[in-house]
């Protein structure tokens, strides 16, 4: 324990037995040219305790121990005043001293106020009251906001008042990216200029947390339904400076909830639907029976005909249903385009042929294979519901007679995406229908549709985070144009069927 006694006057040592510190005491004496001086070499070897005798005629004593401590506040500075003195005393608590005694003082007091300090210096280096300690106990807390920072299970960013991320999560980071300085309106909604009605930028204008429900759409293109909390960051002065954001992913839930309401909508569409088809039915059977009784061969077929294509529309109408209301985990495979353009073909080319319709198609790849991750059953039906569909319109197409109709069934495989496209020349769609084609329960066909068809090959191609765009004329045909990634997102992995 190194013990420092500063006098700064000589010509006034007090009657104080050094000895008694175990020879670890200094003795220093200070003039006034020196008091002003910075800490000397002697100061530097940074003492554990100084004694320091204030003589009121000597001036800059009280700042002398304001440099001490302010250069080294691990010093124990003790003032000491002679009794006639008091006030200075108490000047010296301002000036940085932890303690004065009063002189004269005794040994045995002297000892006292040693030990005093003693104390205090043990609990600022035993009880985490030095600087180190300090230092120490902030990067533990640091590090552990920062840990819970990163494991919450949502995305959690920082915005200041320049829509600005200057903070994000890990799950932020592994949806979106790591985008420290950038706007977060392009970052979480992909747009070129501030969101019209932001909550954080409210936050940050009003003081107040805000509650939201939005849309953003991460950096491979999957979009997600959240809730939006915004908390605002004060500085020392209360300003505030920016704003927590907090969003909730509720896609599954919201998804449910619409499932939920589509199935009412359902149950009374497809009665109605089964009701009719079931009517059609018994009228075939009539057919069929009154046939056999009058040996006549022609009802028989008629009504056989009849039976037969309401039995096929209610097997259709009934897989529909199923695949809509079945929860289903996606099985994503590497495929061949070129093969699974074939095979699919291959299931609706016959019907196309029976009533005289010519099928092209073509493939194209601008890569060294023709490789794709794709869910094969559902996209294979999705893709089958497309031809159908154009078949059908060549169909119903009261067209001129003798006009030829034709379907096309293209593909093309580059770096990034697989275009599909298909188009035919039949009965097209007024502006109506092409608006609502992907509307659950929509049909344009009357007793024959159901309006599942193409919103569950909607939702399909949806769920390969694909698009659709679709272009029609009224009695001059449909192009429908499919565009998805050739490999499936990591985020878009074992996510369930969409409803």
């Amino acid at each position: 324990m190194k013990i420092q006694i500063i006098n700064f006057d000589k010509n006034a040592v007090p009657d104080i037995d050094q000895s008694r510190f175990y020879g670890q005491a200094r003795f220093i004496s200070m003039n006034e040219d020196q008091i002003r001086q910075p800490v000397t070499s002697d100061m530097d070897r940074l003492p554990d305790i100084s004694v320091v005798f204030i003589h009121t005629h000597i001036k800059g004593c009280l700042e002398k121990i304001a440099t001490i401590t302010k250069q080294h506040i691990q010093i124990e500075i003790i003032a000491a005043v002679d009794n006639e003195n008091l006030a200075t005393g108490v000047q010296a608590l301002k000036s940085g001293a932890s303690d004065f005694i009063i002189l004269p003082a005794t040994a045995t007091t002297f000892d006292l106020y040693i030990n005093r300090a003693l104390e205090r210096l043990y609990l600022h280096r035993h009880i985490c009251f030095n600087e180190d300690c300090y230092k120490s106990r902030f990067a533990k807390s640091q590090q552990s906001y920062q840990q819970l920072f990163n494991e919450v299970p949502c995305f959690v960013f920082v915005q200041d008042r320049d829509y600005q991320i200057t903070e994000a999560n890990r799950k932020f980071e592994e949806y979106f990216g790591r985008h420290i300085g950038e706007y977060c309106f392009g970052i979480c909604k992909n747009r070129d200029e501030p969101c019209r009605k932001c909550p954080a930028q409210k936050t940050i204008k009003s003081g107040t947390n805000q509650v939201s429900e939005m849309e953003i759409i991460s950096s491979d293109g999957v979009k997600h339904v959240v809730i939006c909390w915004t908390a605002p960051i004060r500085d020392l002065t209360g300003q505030v400076t920016h704003t927590l954001v907090m969003l909730t992913d509720i896609t599954d839930a919201r998804r449910l909830e619409d499932h939920l309401t589509s199935l009412g909508f359902m149950i009374g569409s497809i009665s109605h639907g089964i009701k009719g088809l079931l009517t059609s039915m018994d009228g075939g059977i009539y057919l069929m029976n009154s046939g056999f009784k009058s040996e006549n061969p022609q009802k028989i077929q008629k009504g056989f005909r009849i039976t037969r294509e309401m039995s096929s529309r209610i097997k259709k109408l009934v897989l529909d249903i199923l695949y809509y209301t079945k929860t289903r985990t996606m099985e994503w495979e590497m495929v061949s385009c070129e093969a699974f353009m074939e095979e699919t073909l291959d299931l609706v080319i016959m019907k196309a042929k029976k009533y005289g319709i010519t099928v092209s198609h073509k493939f194209e790849t601008l890569t060294l294979d023709d490789k794709i991750e794709v869910d094969r059953n559902s996209l294979q039906a999705a893709m089958i519901n497309f031809l159908e569909n154009a078949i059908e319109a060549c169909i119903d197409d009261p067209g001129p007679k003798g006009k030829q109709y034709t379907i096309g069934f293209f593909a093309r495989v580059d770096l990034e995406n697989i275009v599909f496209i298909i188009q035919d020349n039949g009965l097209g769609m007024d502006k109506t229908t092409l608006k609502n084609i992907f509307t659950i329960f929509f049909s344009s066909k009357g007793n024959k549709g159901t309006g599942l068809g193409l919103f569950i090959s909607n939702k399909v191609i949806q769920q390969h985070r694909g698009q659709i765009e679709v272009d029609s004329t009224k009695e001059r045909g449909s192009r429908f144009v499919i565009t998805i990634p050739r490999l499936v997102p990591p985020t878009a992995k074992n996510i369930k069927q969409i409803k």
